[in-house]
Order: C-alpha cells, then structure tokens, then sequence
C-alpha cells in the first residue's frame, strides 16, 4: 500500500495553526506508538518511524478532512506482536511452583497424620505410665505376698520372720527399701545370724537367705551347756551336748579368750581334737593363760593358750609313753614338757618325769 505524504506547503494557511495531534488517538493506539518508539529506539534505528501522520486535507467543501493516521499493516503488527511478547517477560507458570495443590493434597494430609499420631503417643505415653503405677500400687501385685527363709538350721524360721518384722499384705516396696534396717535388727536379737539377705521370690514375695555362725565348742556352766559359735560369742541358751566332735569350755568368761583358744584349737591334728574333752581356763598368778586340758583316754595337760596349737602336737607320743608304763597322770608343758602320775596315784612312789628334747616356745600376750 503505497502512503501519501502531504506537506504543508500546499496549505500555508494552515502552518501556524497548532492541533494536537493526538487527541483523537485511541488508548490503545497511543500505547502502541510508544511501543514502536520503543523498540526503534532499542534497535539503534531513529529513522525507523513506525507511523507517520497526514495532516488533514480539506474536503470538497473546502473544509480540512481529518487527519490520517496510517499504521502498519496487520500481517507487519501481528509479526511486531509476537516478539514483542517474547521480549517482554518469560511465560508466568500457572498454579503452585511445586506442581498442582491437588497434586500435593495427599501428601499434606499424610503429614499432618503422621504428626497427629506421633503428638498423641506421646500423649498417651505420658498418661498411661502414672495410671499404670497407680493401678500397680493399689493392686495385690503392689503388696507383699509372704516371706520363705532358708539357710537356718538352730534358729526357727518364725522367729526369723518375726525379728525382721515384714508386714503380709502391706506395701511391697517400702518395706523392700527398709530390709538392710531389718536385717540389723534380725542380727541383733538373733546372735548366732552371721548375715542375711532378702531378694524377690516371683513378683510379690521375698525369700531371706541366711548364714549362721557355725558353733565350735560348748561352754559348761555348772553341768548346762550352751552353744559357742566362731565369733567368740556364747549363745545363752541351754542346748544338750549332742555334738561328741566339739569340746567342752569351762570357766571362760572373756570372748578374746575363747577365741584365743580355739584359734589354737584349729591347728591341732584330728587325732589331737578327738582325744580332748574338756578345756578348763585355769589362770595362776604366774601364768594367766594357763589351760587344763582333760583328755579322753584320763590324763591331765596343763599348756598355756599361745602354746597350744605347737606343744600339744607332741601328746600322742607322749600318751603312747605313758601307757606303756601303765600310768595315768599330767603331762606338764606350761615351761618344758614331762610327765608324772596324779598325786593320789603316787602313795610314796617317786614322781616319774618324762622330759623330751623339744625345743620351749615363749610365752606371748593376747
């Protein structure tokens, strides 16, 4: 389409006359005309003028037509349009970045529940713990079932039961948390209890294992025997001497002594500790450990308590002698070690003394 430029110069009339002339543009061709001058300004093209504008021409009536404002063609906007649109911003994604919310819906729900349920275990955790102690502690598994005792042999298991003083049927656990308190107060009213302990039986019941001192001698009080146990310690009780294996003390009153004396008892040969019958403390002025040792076979053995466990070992031999001579008497080994009958035998005979040649052991102190 060929465009017809008129100039002013065939209407001078017209040259001083000022029109606007864009006042009877439309909004949208004035966007587009800034657009234009846009892109050819960008382009670096200032002769690229995208519309030019005709002055008015007068009609046959003699008056001015319009103005003409011719624009490109169709075909040449739509092919400006297009890059237009690729210039002017990228394409604008429709919906979420991160896909489609309908798409996402699932797994939005699957997290809330998956937090929902781990907030109500721990809830539930939280408050099932306290009920579950509450409804242990009201039950009959949260009080004490009864009591067994083993290990007792010379002391009764009621009496045991009661000196530790475990309540049936009270709170299991507080009386779990006093039983060293109880042991204590079993081992002192019961002397002959070395020491005890309480475990669990099954879930509501306590079993009590006990440990006694073993007895190793009886002490004679005026023909009543009452039990000595390792620790030194008569039991005052009044027991039947029904154990032939353990000797006989007789006037000790000191528990340093008799433990004294059976240290030294202890490292006698069975032979020895079977031929004994009696042990009787019989102090002197010179010697305050003097023992009178009674034997089975009728002879007397005075020693000293430190002296004991070494010289008796020689009594064998000695008893041996002796009843090769048909006499029955004392064998002295307080200073040496010898031999004569009893007074009473003697009746004018001169004192026979059997001497040895073992060395003396000296005198100690407790």
């Amino acid at each position: 389409m060929e465009v017809r430029t008129i100039s002013r110069e065939e209407f001078p009339e017209e040259e001083k006359e000022e029109r606007p002339k864009q006042e009877k543009l439309t909004p949208w061709q004035l966007a587009n005309i800034e657009y234009l001058k846009q892109k050819a300004f960008e382009k670096g093209d200032p002769e690229l003028h995208p519309v030019e504008e005709s002055e008015s021409v007068p009609d046959d009536d003699g008056e001015p037509a319009e103005e003409t404002i011719q624009t490109e063609p169709d075909s040449e906007k739509s092919e400006e349009e297009l890059p237009v649109e690729e210039e002017l911003g990228e394409e604008v994604p429709v919906g979420p970045k991160n896909g489609s919310f309908l798409d996402r819906l699932p797994n939005i729900k699957h997290e809330r529940n998956q937090r929902l349920l781990r907030r109500s275990t721990i809830l539930i955790g939280l408050f099932s713990i306290p009920a579950l102690l509450l409804l242990y502690y009201i039950s009959p598994l949260g009080k004490l079932g009864g009591v067994s005792v083993e290990g007792n042999q010379r002391i009764s298991t009621e009496a045991i039961e009661k000196d530790l003083n475990f309540s049936v049927g009270y709170n299991l656990w507080s009386q779990y948390f006093d039983r060293q308190d109880n042991i204590k107060n079993l081992k002192k009213q019961e002397l002959q209890i070395e020491d005890a302990s309480v475990h669990f039986k099954g879930f509501n019941h306590f079993e009590v294992k006990v440990k006694e001192y073993p007895e190793v001698a009886y002490i004679d009080n005026e023909g009543k025997y009452s039990p000595v146990i390792s620790n030194g310690k008569i039991i005052p009780i009044e027991v039947a001497k029904e154990n032939g294996d353990l000797p006989i003390l007789e006037s000790f009153t000191s528990s340093k002594k008799i433990l004294s004396v059976l240290e030294q008892y202890k490292k006698l040969s069975g032979e020895v500790k079977q031929g004994i019958s009696q042990i009787k403390y019989a102090p002197t002025d010179e010697n305050k450990e003097l023992l009178e040792v009674f034997m089975n076979d009728g002879n007397k053995v005075l020693v000293s308590i430190h002296d004991m466990g070494t010289k008796m070992q020689y009594y064998p031999q000695i008893a041996k002698e002796m009843s090769a001579k048909e006499m029955k008497g004392v064998v002295d080994m307080e200073a040496g070690i010898y031999s004569y009958p009893y007074a009473e035998n003697s009746t004018g005979e001169e004192v026979t003394q059997n001497s040895t040649d073992q060395s003396e052991t000296p005198a100690g102190n407790d």
